[in-house]
């Protein structure tokens, strides 16, 4: 995707998306004009709304393959070190049992037809029996590495197996993340299309729109009394779980560059290696390091499938602040949200992580005073921007620290 159009055309757009876009009143909606320049406001922000989403959720789920590619890597290069190392102990054994033959061809091996006449002819008695006892022992020798050799080759072929069943299935998910790639870049070209073909005016008309519905929902929800703490029940977070009071985080007085982002790419970030954990949810100090880390990245583009040190998409930011923090989480925001334990809004607290849509296809994390830090979309940067500046689904909040912090 153009770097230049989407980065100086979308980071001028849109901001950060809101709750709800008011319905089109009907008229309009049966009459809708082709082109983009005809179209209302509001029928603009909405298609550019669900544009922006769907590439999103096409990314989460590029993420996800990427993420099950990693794994099956690991697989398939373990499993080649086993059949390396099976084939080399398989080698020594062909080895021994050739040895093995040529000893008793050669007649210098206990158990060959010379040695054993050798010992039925012998004129004392009491050495045939220390022979026969020899004979006895280099059987059981030969039986020995023969079972060795018939074992060694079945595990060969067993890893074998399992090797070539593995690099297959690397091999299918390569080209499925290939095909999952492609769709990102379609979405985001049908984007940049979009917002190719509107004026300046109706971009600043959008962008202006969208700020005012997203002050207009940040308002609604603050003065629900969802983020209350002293409420005992948070209805706009589905199956909660239990937390601790809200704390604090550095207040909203940064600023939010803008900027063209980089090309499409994967920047990915080294990822901690995990370790035994206790049950529970993290302490408020890990979720305060998680949020140090978030916070340190505002201003870095987003890119689709980056997951750092210079560029980032939602999840990546999210995971890998708790990667910071020692925590190793999902890389997906669906995965967060099915995996990691809910949390009510009243009850949140700085380094949660806040799903936005109902298919929890963007994560922000939670930085107190009723706002979140986030890798927004193509076109823009790492900022702060208000909670509801999407549909909200629920809060959920990782686990104990279970790897060593960075």
């Amino acid at each position: 995707m153009s770097g230049r159009i989407v980065g100086s055309v979308c980071a001028a757009a849109i901001t950060a998306t809101a709750a709800l876009v008011p319905a089109v009143p009907a008229a309009t909606a049966t009459a809708a004009p082709s082109r983009p320049a005809d179209r209302s406001v509001s029928e603009l922000l909405t298609q550019l709304k669900t544009l922006y989403r769907k590439a999103e959720e096409a990314t989460e789920t590029y993420n996800a393959t990427e993420e099950k590619l990693r794994k099956q890597r690991t697989r398939t290069r373990q499993l080649t070190a086993e059949l390396v190392h099976a084939r080399t102990e398989l080698a020594d054994s062909h080895d021994d049992a050739g040895r093995l033959a040529r000893q008793q061809y050669q007649g210098h091996s206990t158990l060959s037809s010379y040695a054993f006449l050798l010992t039925l002819l012998t004129p004392h008695p009491e050495g045939a029996a220390d022979e026969a006892r020899e004979l006895e022992r280099a059987a059981g020798r030969e039986a020995a590495l023969m079972r060795r050799l018939t074992r060694g080759e079945r595990r060969a072929d067993t890893i074998a197996t399992r090797a070539r069943t593995a690099l297959d299935k690397q091999l299918s998910l390569t080209a499925k993340r290939k095909k999952q790639r492609d769709k990102v870049e379609k979405r985001l070209r049908s984007i940049e299309k979009l917002l190719a073909a509107l004026t300046a005016r109706q971009i600043a008309q959008v962008a202006q729109r969208e700020r005012e519905q997203t002050a207009k929902a940040q308002r609604k929800l603050l003065d629900s009394g969802a983020l209350d703490p002293t409420k005992g029940a948070s209805p706009p977070a589905p199956t909660p779980g239990r937390g601790t009071r809200t704390t604090p985080a550095p207040g909203p007085g940064r600023a939010t560059p803008g900027g063209t982002p980089s090309p499409v790419a994967t920047v990915t970030a080294p990822r901690p290696r995990p370790a035994p954990g206790r049950p529970g949810m993290a302490t408020p100090e890990a979720g305060k390091r998680a949020l140090a880390y978030a916070l340190d990245q505002i201003g870095k583009p987003y890119v689709w499938g980056a997951e750092g040190p210079n560029s980032f998409d939602c999840s990546g930011l999210t995971s890998s602040a708790w990667a910071y923090a020692g925590r190793l989480i999902p890389r997906t925001s669906q995965e967060q949200w099915r995996q990691l334990p809910r949390v009510p809004l009243n009850k949140l607290r700085p380094g949660d992580l806040v799903i936005y849509y109902k298919g929890a296809s963007h994560v922000a994390m939670y930085a107190g005073n009723g706002q979140v830090v986030q890798a927004p979309r193509p076109g823009q940067r790492v900022k702060l921007s208000p909670l509801a500046s999407n549909p909200l689904h629920g809060a959920v909040r990782p686990g104990p620290v279970t790897v060593a912090m960075r």
